[in-house]
């Protein structure tokens, strides 16, 4: 966040911030949630431990990228992220998010995809930001919807989930041409 430790989201008390070395044991039950292990990728730990976390705020979080925790008054509720492609793909950023159930449907994902989408185009090279979503996830579906995404593409049999290849709907928006 280059030197930023919060960024308000339009909800009262919501931002965006770092992951801290506090947020371990509160990460590690969030995370455990089989609503959410459900639509992330095959390397989301179920379930997910101390040690996960642990990891995950110690190393995971500088690995590929940047990583938020998305906190009501300081508490973790949630965690989204931005991650550049490189070499020639450098053009596209891969955002991601995700939330407790007990937050869904207060727009707090569609605030942190919205500030994911805004920061990757502050960079020039960027034209193109994307999220691909598993097959179903209807949810994450309408939140890059509302964010001002826009289905691009149905990826089929392009992912490993459970150890079942599964289908991908692919959301993007593009950096607007000048005229």
């Amino acid at each position: 966040m280059s030197g930023e430790d919060t960024i308000a989201l339009p909800q009262p008390g919501w931002q965006l911030r770092r992951w801290r070395a506090d947020d371990v044991s509160r990460l590690a039950t969030i995370a455990d949630d089989e609503r959410i292990a459900a639509w992330m990728s095959d390397t989301w730990p179920m379930p997910y431990t101390q040690a996960d976390a642990r990891w995950w705020v110690e190393e995971g979080q500088h690995t590929n990228g940047e990583n938020w925790a998305i906190a009501f008054d300081g508490v973790a509720w949630g965690g989204c992220g931005r991650h550049p492609q490189a070499g020639f793909q450098r053009c596209n950023v891969e955002v991601g998010w995700w939330l407790a159930p007990e937050h869904w449907g207060r727009g707090l994902a569609v605030a942190a995809a919205r500030f994911l989408i805004e920061r990757s185009f502050v960079d020039a090279d960027v034209h193109r930001v994307f999220a691909p979503i598993h097959a179903g996830n209807t949810r994450s579906m309408r939140v890059a919807q509302k964010a001002g995404m826009a289905l691009e593409s149905v990826q089929p049999l392009s992912a490993f989930k459970r150890g079942r290849v599964i289908d991908r709907h692919v959301f993007a928006c593009y950096r607007p041409v000048a005229s």
